[in-house]
């Protein structure tokens, strides 16, 4: 058994954090969408809100935008496009074509593709914990979203699906990437700036349909009526600048493998949210996944990191090596 302690110890927290505050995001917005809302609207305020509240930050603390900018521009408009407004966006197209089950599955095969590409791009070994907790918690995932029940698919559907898994893998490998030369609110902040503007663009455009109703009634959670300004203060200042925050951090101290893996995290906080908050009892089935995705996670935090190889095998931007 491997001690967890110091910068480990952290990161483990802060990625726990995130996945618990992600997970709430499902309810927030499922019952602004239900008093009215369009998804596009509740993403769009998400994101704007967050952003603006980041942007406060930066003003504030300065901890060196340009720099960043200058060192990691590329990787910071990715994490803006695909990481934040890429990965919902697909997500809610997927949702047009197969059930959310399936959709959210799609998705969440993002860590498969985080091991994938540092297997094989960033030549790094996995151990077999590692492996062994993917697999076990990835059954547990299916179990929970209940992908067994011989659904038909449509391609389109599976094309937004695994485009949504390509976006929440960009997530990890590009906070990997940017984490050691930029600042956790800065590659945050900037990233929903630029994920703003794009869902913004997308909505002038009629591509994503924009409806926030601020006369809206009967958002409800956990039977009482909040008021939609409360569930989106929680979807911006929760879900959004504590998650972005937390998994930047996160990643930056463990890494973008097992930052992926404990991220699964957010299913069962999801499930858990969806039954104090809503009132969707899980199944037997699904407690029985969850209980499979901590155990598979528990699997990869006791697994050691794999170690990082030589700097030149793994080309770095300009100005920065890789951490």
């Amino acid at each position: 058994m491997v001690a967890v302690t110091g910068r480990t110890g952290a990161g483990l927290g802060l990625a726990v954090v995130s996945a618990v505050t992600f997970g709430l995001s499902g309810p927030l917005a499922k019952a602004l969408t239900d008093a009215g809302w369009s998804a596009g609207g509740a993403v769009l305020v998400r994101l704007g809100g967050a952003a603006a509240i980041l942007l406060v930050l930066l003003a504030l603390t300065r901890p060196g935008v340009l720099a960043a900018l200058r060192a990691d521009g590329p990787a910071l408009v990715l994490y803006g496009a695909l990481a934040v407004a890429g990965v919902q966006v697909a997500f809610f197209h997927a949702l047009l074509y197969v059930p959310v089950a399936i959709a959210l599955l799609l998705e969440f095969l993002g860590p498969i593709l985080v091991l994938g590409w540092v297997g094989l791009v960033r030549r790094q070994r996995l151990g077999r914990r590692t492996l062994a907790g993917a697999v076990v918690a990835l059954f547990g995932l299916s179990l929970v979203v209940q992908v067994w029940t011989g659904v038909e698919l449509r391609w389109e559907g599976l094309a937004w699906g695994l485009g949504a898994a390509v976006c929440q893998a960009s997530y990890f490998l590009v906070a990997d990437r940017a984490g050691s030369a930029t600042p956790p609110v800065v590659l945050a902040g900037v990233g929903m700036t630029l994920g703003t503007a794009l869902v913004a663009v997308l909505g002038f455009a009629g591509v994503l349909p924009i409806v926030i109703d601020t006369t809206a009634t009967g958002v409800l959670l956990a039977g009482v009526d909040v008021g939609w300004f409360a569930a989106a203060a929680m979807l911006v200042v929760v879900s959004s600048v504590i998650a972005y925050l937390a998994g930047v951090g996160a990643i930056a101290r463990i890494g973008a493998s097992r930052g992926s893996l404990v991220a699964l995290l957010e299913v069962v906080a999801s499930a858990l949210a969806s039954w104090l908050l809503l009132g969707q009892v899980p199944t037997a089935v699904q407690a029985v996944g969850g209980a499979l995705i901590l155990g598979g996670v528990a699997l990869t935090i006791a697994a050691r990191r794999p170690a990082a190889v030589a700097p030149e095998v793994l080309p770095a931007p300009a100005g920065r090596t890789e951490g």
